[in-house]
């Protein structure tokens, strides 16, 4: 199925039904003693990945569950520095180092912070000449990361070293841990530690689709309508910079890469001062039933992605400076539950070992592992 077809085709972000698929007659059943036979739907192929099942959503709902996991991470180490405090008083120890009236970070702090170090894996990658999609993949993983935890429950770097060493492994550009670590000046084990972690947040749904094939189809597509190849090279080159800026927005939750691509196309047109026009009227426009289509339901949609391109803060690089003091209020947040020195950290362990558990969190079948790792201190925007 062509790139332009997956595109006005499949659902939209609210996962309510767009424009359905064209029935096929690739399958055919007996149906009763008349040999009477039907069509049976042939889904795309993308509307057959984990992603377009499992991974979309809408804006409100991404909202949601940050402010969730953020509220419910805060809660769980006040109550744990409230314990520390008074299993410390009870033994008569001081407890002058525990933080008071700590500053906690927001969820558009804790964006800005993964915005810096998806940043990072651009550069990292950039510098070991790796293909946009081994980057792509990397930032992905990070995303689908912390939609459940908080860089309260993990520090980004840590859990970016992971997502970049299990991409390189998905796509196919494969290092040993020992040159990877050797190579980012990083402990193995500070790696492989979160490893197992970090594929079961993604639910072990490693494959991951991008816009930039799709836009590569819209580039070789326009060809057939256009005498000026450079111009159209332009375009194409300026679109791939857009979708290079999409991953660090949502976009990837909310359309399909199809989508993207195309926005970016439509984009960058206006830019050059291509016609873009010229091609939709040809592609998706050749007779009034399919122009009623596009003009509403996928124009739209890629005059909401343009939007979000032109007003999310997110595409706006962040400031090492502004990284940093993230950082810093990020080291006084820390859960007490995950320092090894402390009281309620070897109350804990000693339950754990007896068989015991005061946390009747641990018998719900809950995903969010914030109380399975310890986070690492050394970690801080380079």
């Amino acid at each position: 199925m062509s790139t332009a077809t997956e595109a006005i085709n499949g659902n939209g972000p609210d996962n309510t039904p767009t424009l359905t698929a064209a029935s096929t007659d690739l399958e055919k059943a007996v149906e009763d003693s008349n040999d009477s036979k039907k069509e049976v739907p042939l889904k795309q192929l993308y509307e057959q990945s984990t992603q377009y099942n499992h991974w979309r959503y809408t804006q409100s709902a991404l909202n949601e569950m940050r402010s969730k996991v953020n509220q419910e991470v805060i809660t769980t180490i006040k109550q744990n520095i409230e314990e520390e405090r008074e299993q410390r008083t009870a033994q008569g120890l001081s407890v002058d180092d525990l933080p008071v009236d700590l500053k906690f970070l927001n969820v558009e702090e804790e964006q800005a912070l993964l915005g810096f170090y998806e940043r990072r894996i651009v550069q990292i990658f950039r510098y070991w000449k790796l293909p946009s999609h081994v980057t792509a993949t990397a930032i992905m993983y990070m995303k689908r990361f912390f939609l459940e935890n908080t860089v309260m429950d993990f520090h980004p770097k840590d859990v970016m070293l992971t997502c970049m060493f299990l991409a390189r492994k998905t796509e196919n550009f494969l290092m040993t841990i020992d040159e990877f670590s050797t190579a980012l000046k990083s402990p193995p084990e500070s790696i492989l530690n979160l490893e197992f972690l970090v594929c079961k947040n993604l639910r072990f749904h490693f494959t991951v689709h991008h816009p930039y094939r799709p836009c590569l189809g819209f580039f070789y597509d326009m060809q057939a309508l256009t005498e000026n190849i450079e111009r159209l090279q332009t375009v194409y080159e300026s679109a791939i910079k857009l979708i290079d800026t999409s991953l660090y927005t949502d976009l990837c939750f909310l359309y399909q890469p199809s989508q993207i691509a195309l926005a970016a196309m439509r984009i960058a047109c206006k830019k050059e001062s291509y016609d873009y026009e010229r091609y939709a009227n040809y592609k998706f426009r050749s007779n009034e039933s399919s122009a009623q289509k596009y003009d509403e339901i996928l124009l739209p949609i890629l005059l909401n992605i343009e939007k979000i391109l032109n007003e999310d803060p997110r595409c706006i690089e962040v400031e090492k400076s502004v990284a940093t003091e993230i950082d810093r209020r990020l080291k006084m947040c820390k859960d007490p539950a995950k320092n090894s020195e402390s009281l309620i950290y070897g109350k804990r362990k000693r339950m754990e070992a007896n068989g015991d558990d005061d946390d009747d969190d641990d018998d719900k079948d809950d995903d969010r592992p914030d109380k399975r790792a310890k986070m690492g201190d050394d970690s801080s925007p380079e």
